[in-house]
């Protein structure tokens, strides 16, 4: 297979693209950040080198590190586009040289690029919902669906009527227990008070995707908070959460309605022991 270039880098952090490839930038200054992958034109090949250039550091092989000598002499930088005009792309960041040919272009996208994780936004959990089921049982999804989460729905509410108790190892482990409450109609009233409630979502984590909730805006305002612990990798169940009516009038609540956003976050890589806990497939 050979590799022809698709334009040049002309001049410090100026590349241009040869008019056959034009419409590959097609909406490309939608993009902030892109990856340009670029031939060492004038570099050796070579398959051990001194890390920085410094004939003072023992060799490594080329492969463990940034240096030009490389077999195939493939560079790769991260550049922040300023602007496009027609086939010019004029960038800041471009560790390439004058004349350099440049062989790709790929937008820099933080869920797959950065290897602390990232969080998921909407068109990927979109994406994850519709390929693996990662949300189900869901009301209006076009609704729910959030920049950077997905609002979760009230299905019922229970009272706690017990004591409860938590140890170190879960032996001894006790759940308090609760009874249901009605709604009267499709509204609920809460006076001040701790409650627990159910959503009418299944939620179903693969082993690289964990969550965390938090409550809505809306909700906060009217002086109740809810409560919740991690979603581990390898849950799947209609989860359970604490809800504390702070408000000294209490808070009316309707059935379905959204009181909890889930925020869903990509491992570095796949967790090695996922979730197998006693509330893994709860109320479902």
């Amino acid at each position: 297979m050979k590799i022809e270039p698709i334009g040049f880098v002309r001049e410090k952090n100026l590349i241009e693209i040869k008019e056959e490839f034009a419409p590959a930038l097609n909406e490309i200054d939608k993009v902030e950040y892109l990856w340009i992958f670029y031939i060492f034109h004038l570099a050796e090949e070579k398959l051990e080198v001194h890390p920085l250039g410094c004939p003072d550091l023992k060799k490594r092989g080329v492969f463990s590190t940034r240096s030009p000598l490389r077999p195939n002499r493939i560079g790769m930088t991260l550049v922040k586009l300023r602007k496009r005009k027609e086939r010019l792309l004029y960038v800041s960041g471009l560790d390439a040289k004058e004349g350099s040919p440049v062989i790709d272009i790929k937008p820099f996208a933080p869920l797959y690029d950065m290897p602390s994780g990232a969080v998921l936004p909407r068109q990927e959990i979109l994406r994850r919902i519709l390929r693996d089921g990662l949300v189900k049982d869901y009301i209006d999804l076009d609704l729910q669906l959030q920049a950077s989460g997905f609002d979760m729905t009230l299905r019922s509410v229970f009272r706690v009527r017990e004591g409860g108790l938590v140890d170190f190892d879960n032996s001894e482990r006790k759940i308090a227990g609760v009874e249901e409450m009605e709604f009267s109609g499709d509204v609920i009233h809460l006076p001040q008070g701790f409650y627990r409630i159910v959503y009418n979502e299944i939620v179903k984590l693969p082993p690289d995707i964990m969550a965390i909730g938090r409550p809505r805006s809306s909700l906060v305002r009217n002086g109740a908070n809810v409560l919740t612990a991690v979603w581990d990798p390898g849950y799947e169940g209609r989860s359970e959460s604490g809800l504390v009516v702070y408000n000294t009038k209490g808070i009316s609540l309707k059935r379905n309605a959204r009181v909890m956003q889930l925020v869903f976050i990509r491992l570095t890589e796949e967790t090695e022991k996922a979730y197998d806990g006693i509330f893994r497939r709860e109320n479902m």
